[in-house]
């Protein structure tokens, strides 16, 4: 299903921009493009991360989120932003046209700024980082650089978000979107290192990727956090659930049993693994949880969520709401968790 999603929003631009061009510039070099040639398949490189840059300080925030946790994790990192000719509408009653630019130097312009950065980023960081420019809607641009990356990276909102909004359209559409984890950060939090790892649990296929994504995430020494939050209200759980009353008993059983095969992998990773069973309401609890962590991770979408829905209400909700660096990690298209990085992925 998701494909076909991404497949369609892709459509429709371009049916809304006719002659549009969606190859990636790399900045200082020829027309790049993420896309294989014909009869290639795309290979996934978990180690290439994306960085979506506008120039606002939400993005500012992520990319300095990337630099922080790129090593030992990472093995490039590409900054990508986007570019379009404007759309004007001419007079009031007309519909709305695209006036005469110069495109080629709206597209320079950007990858003048997006090398900026990558410059600076070189600096920081002893990872290969490259820029590109993409034509397109940002969010277009973004899902197509990401389609073979191992993670993308994004600011809550961008240039063209309203204030009273912790989550604009970009990253909304990509967290909702994205075939790879995505992590969306706010711009008033400080990107530290991620050594407390909060993950929302619920006992689905996207709950245990998600576990699985933060345990592989997590560097050695951090802790992470598994809670699952019992919604006992009979809406939820349904009246025979809600008056029975071991029914939260066998739920944190099942939860304690979900997550012991991955006790060993963290012992491994020399991670400690917390376990947390919490009767209460999903977004108030995680709510609670999230002010003691650096990182929070969520599934797509969890046992609650209607099957046409890519982002479950919860995972949207606290993406809305909480401010601190959340990750949303989607099953993989045949519906096998989102792979994780090596347990031989830090040294020293």
């Amino acid at each position: 299903l998701r494909p076909v999603i991404r497949g369609l929003i892709v459509a429709m631009a371009r049916a809304t921009s006719p002659g549009k061009e969606t190859d990636m510039v790399m900045t200082g070099d020829d027309v790049a493009t993420h896309e294989p040639t014909a009869g290639e398949e795309a290979e996934r490189d978990e180690g290439r991360w994306i960085v979506g840059i506008d120039g606002s300080d939400y993005a500012s925030n992520a990319l300095r989120w990337a630099v922080t946790h790129a090593p030992g994790r990472a093995t490039e990192l590409e900054l990508v932003t986007a570019w379009q000719s404007p759309v004007i509408g001419a007079y009031p009653m007309s519909s709305p046209a695209v006036l005469s630019f110069d495109d080629i130097e709206l597209r320079d312009r950007a990858a003048a700024d997006a090398e900026e950065l990558a410059a600076q980023c070189r600096g920081d960081v002893e990872l290969p980082v490259e820029a590109y420019v993409g034509r397109g809607g940002p969010a277009e641009v973004l899902l197509a650089a990401a389609e073979t990356a191992g993670l993308l990276v994004i600011g809550s909102r961008g240039r063209g978000g309203f204030a009273r909004l912790l989550l604009g359209s970009t990253s909304t559409q990509c967290a909702t979107h994205a075939g790879v984890p995505t992590v969306v950060v706010p711009g008033d939090v400080e990107p530290v290192e991620a050594r407390r790892i909060l993950v929302g649990f619920d006992g689905s296929p996207n709950a245990m990727a998600a576990l699985r994504w933060a345990v592989g995430f997590a560097a050695p020494g951090s802790t992470v956090v598994v809670v699952w939050v019992w919604d006992a209200t009979p809406l939820t759980v349904g009246s025979d659930a809600f008056f029975f009353p071991d029914a939260s008993d066998l739920a944190a059983e099942r939860f304690h049993h979900l997550v012991e095969p991955l006790d060993e992998v963290a012992l491994q990773r020399r991670i400690i693994l917390e376990r947390e069973f919490i009767r209460g309401t999903p977004r108030a609890a995680l709510a609670s949880q999230a002010d003691d962590v650096d990182l929070v991770v969520l599934g797509a979408r969890g046992h609650g969520a209607v099957g046409s829905a890519l982002l479950g209400s919860v995972s949207t909700w606290v993406l809305h709401h909480v401010r601190r660096p959340v990750a949303v990690v989607p099953l993989s298209d045949d519906g096998a968790p989102t792979p994780t990085p090596p347990p031989d992925a830090f040294h020293g």
